[in-house]
């Protein structure tokens, strides 16, 4: 990767908020990099299938109170434990994903953080991502199709 590339790359992976992170390689037309993400995708559920494991919201201890009124009668109500209820979570699920990023790594693309293009910017659209620059940005389809990495004309 070029000096250039790689500093335009971790510059805008530390971007602002309203950032999207997509996978990005230069030349690397959008139908491909589906297919790459599909299939890396597919290999790491293979690799690291869905576990499911049952768990449990903690318990708590609400401790008994006491409320009199005006009259000076009392009542308590007893304590007793909130929570406990079952959830269920994929426990492969963190290693699944970094297993499908590190398939995609070996497939020449990088995570990269790019903001939207703003409305009234001018781009040309590709299906083939756009040499990283000082203004690219992910231009958003109309249609809600994957976003095009650009370059304002």
């Amino acid at each position: 990767m070029r000096p250039f590339v790689a500093l335009v790359i971790a510059t805008l992976a530390l971007s602002a908020c309203a950032d999207t992170t997509v996978y990005y390689a230069e030349g690397v037309d959008l139908p491909t990099r589906a297919a790459d993400l599909a299939q890396c995708d597919a290999q790491a559920l293979r690799e690291y299938p869905v576990r499911a494991e049952r768990r449990f919201t903690p318990r708590i201890y609400v401790p008994a109170q006491t409320t009199c009124d005006a009259e000076g009668t009392c009542t308590t109500k007893p304590g007793y434990f909130e929570g406990g209820e079952p959830y269920t979570v994929d426990a492969n699920a963190e290693i699944r994903r970094t297993a499908a990023r590190g398939c995609m790594g070996e497939r020449g693309y990088a995570r990269v953080g790019l903001p939207f293009c703003e409305p009234e910017t001018r781009i040309r659209p590709s299906l083939v991502m756009a040499p990283l620059s000082e203004g690219t940005c992910l231009y958003r389809p109309a249609a809600g199709g994957q976003p095009m990495v650009v370059n304002p004309i």
